[in-house]
C-alpha cells in the first residue's frame, strides 16, 4: 500500500530532479554557484511540509509542482548575479521540457549548435534576409516537422509581409507568425526560430518563452527579501551575505530582528583579534 501509494507522487520527485540538476549545472557559469545536495533536500522536504495542504490527489500534485518550482526560483535567485537570472530561468524552463519530452534532442541540439549539414547549394529566392538567415531555415525545416515547408512560406507572397516585418521590427516576438505556424509550432520551436531570424532580440523572445512556459514571475527579478531567506533555513542553518561595496544588510537585520521581536537579542560583533572566542560563545 505504501509502494502504491508512493508511485503517485513520483512527478513530484521528477520535478525535484530536474530542478536539481539544473542548480548543480549552475557551477559551469560562476564557481560561486555551488549548492549541495544536502542543501537541496533540505528546502525540498521543507516545501512537502509547508506547502497547501489538499485531499484530493491530483491538485495537491499540482500545488506541490508549482510551489517547489516557485520556492526553488525565489531561492536560488538570492544568491545569482543580476546578469544570470534569466538564464537560470530558462534552464529551468527547458529542462522541465526536455524531461517530459516536449523538446526532443534533435530540436535542442539545433538550438545550441545550428545545423550540421550543408546548404550552401541551396538556391535563395529570398531576398530580404541574410544567405546564412536563408542557410538556418533549411536547416531548421530538417530539424523538425513542424517547420515543414518553412522557406516556401517566406517565398509566399501573403506570407511574405508577415516575414518582413519581423525581420525589420524591433520587437519581432510580439508579432504573431502566419497561421500555419503559429498553430503548429510549440514556444520553443518558436524560439528557435526568432534565434535564427532575429539574434539580436534573443533577450525579449526568451523572457516571452520563460513566461509562457513557467509564468511571468519567472522573468521578474525577485527583490531582496531576507525574511524569506530566514523562512527558509534552520536555527542551526547560518545566513551569509557576500557583500559587494556599497551593499550593507545590518538595517535589514536590525528591522527583521525587531518585527521577530528578537532585537534585544541580536548581538553584532565585528571580527578581530580577541573577538572570536566572544562570537564562539554567542553562537553557542
Amino acid at each position: 500500500m505504501i509502494d502504491e501509494n508512493r508511485e503517485n507522487y513520483r512527478g513530484v520527485a521528477r520535478r525535484g530532479s530536474v530542478l536539481y540538476f539544473v542548480v548543480a549545472d549552475l557551477a559551469n557559469i560562476d564557481p560561486m554557484y555551488q549548492y549541495s545536495l544536502e542543501f537541496f533536500t533540505k528546502l525540498f522536504v521543507m516545501r512537502l511540509e509547508k506547502s497547501e495542504k489538499s485531499t484530493d490527489l491530483d491538485q495537491r500534485l499540482s500545488i506541490l509542482i508549482t510551489d517547489i518550482t516557485r520556492a526553488f526560483y525565489f531561492s536560488i535567485c538570492r544568491g545569482l548575479f543580476e546578469k544570470d537570472k534569466l538564464l537560470y530561468s530558462f534552464l529551468n524552463a527547458t529542462s522541465i521540457l526536455r524531461r517530459s519530452g516536449d523538446i526532443d534532442p534533435d530540436e535542442w541540439n539545433f538550438y545550441l549548435r545550428g545545423s550540421p549539414m550543408d546548404y550552401s547549394k541551396n538556391e535563395q529566392k529570398i531576398d530580404y534576409i541574410e544567405k546564412s538567415t536563408f542557410l538556418a531555415l533549411c536547416g531548421l525545416e530538417e530539424a523538425h516537422p513542424n517547420f515543414k515547408n518553412l522557406v516556401r512560406s517566406f517565398e509566399d507572397t501573403s506570407d511574405k509581409i508577415i516575414w518582413k516585418s519581423i525581420v525589420a521590427s524591433d520587437e519581432p516576438h510580439l508579432i504573431p507568425l502566419p497561421p500555419i505556424f503559429e498553430d503548429r509550432l510549440t514556444n520553443f520551436q518558436k524560439l528557435m526560430l526568432h534565434k535564427n531570424l532575429r539574434p539580436g532580440k534573443m533577450m525579449f523572445s526568451v523572457k516571452a518563452f520563460v513566461k509562457n512556459e513557467l509564468g511571468a514571475k519567472f522573468i521578474e527579478s525577485p527583490p531582496f527579501d531576507l525574511e524569506g531567506s530566514l523562512a527558509d533555513s534552520t536555527n542551526i542553518t547560518p545566513i551569509i551575505f557576500v557583500l559587494s561595496p556599497g551593499a550593507d544588510p545590518i538595517a535589514y537585520l536590525n528591522a527583521l530582528a525587531e518585527k521577530k521581536g528578537m532585537k534585544d537579542r541580536l548581538q553584532a560583533i565585528s571580527l578581530g583579534q580577541g573577538q572570536g572566542t566572544k562570537a564562539e560563545k554567542l553562537i553557542t
